[in-house]
């Protein structure tokens, strides 16, 4: 197996990517599947977002395009201060930040911590823009059964109990610039 990371690119055909959730890319949740197949790229060539992704060139298609592994999506947005206050810090009325919108791992390498590897590029990255335009942070929405990999990366809930939202629901969440560990 050899997995790479690189930019997302539009014209390129990566194996999986049009099937996704049909014998190609599967990462278990039907809404990131479809999303694969249908709006990834879309998505990137309207530049509403910029993608990241892992590719195997040890798992080929028959035209020899390598498996889409994982991916992330992220944008730039503003979170309204309301939503930030009790993680205590002062702040403007808009928060500048990145926002992780997508973040997916095929469920055949799973438990190979490629989404850590994906979450630690992300926060890599959000850092570094925070030193060329403001940004205070990166902000997403964490589904039920990714609530307990964003807290262990460090971020915080946004919910209005401080925890995770009921099932079914997504939990927003952030994490400050200063919260990034230092090793990213």
């Amino acid at each position: 197996m050899t997995v790479a990371l690189e930019k997302f690119d539009p014209t390129k055909t990566y194996a999986g990517l049009k099937k996704a959730g049909k014998g190609g890319f599967d990462c278990g949740h039907k809404v990131i599947n479809d999303f694969v197949a249908g709006s990834l790229k879309q998505q990137v060539q309207a530049r509403s977002s910029v993608a990241w992704v892992l590719t195997d060139d040890a798992n080929l298609d028959q035209n020899g395009n390598p498996f889409l592994v994982g991916f992330y999506t992220w944008t730039m947005m503003s979170v309204d201060q309301s939503l930030l206050v009790h993680l205590g810090s002062k702040l403007p009325k808009l928060v500048p930040c990145v926002r992780l919108v997508m973040l997916g791992v095929d469920k055949s390498y799973k438990g190979q911590k490629w989404g850590t590897d994906l979450m630690r590029h992300a926060l890599g990255n959000t850092r570094a823009l925070a030193a060329q335009v403001g940004c205070r942070g990166m902000y997403l929405d964490a589904d039920a059964g990714a609530y307990g990999f964003y807290v262990g990366l460090g971020f915080k809930s946004l919910d209005a109990t401080g925890g995770q939202a009921p099932r079914g629901v997504s939990t927003p969440m952030f994490i400050f610039l200063e919260g990034i560990p230092a090793d990213i």
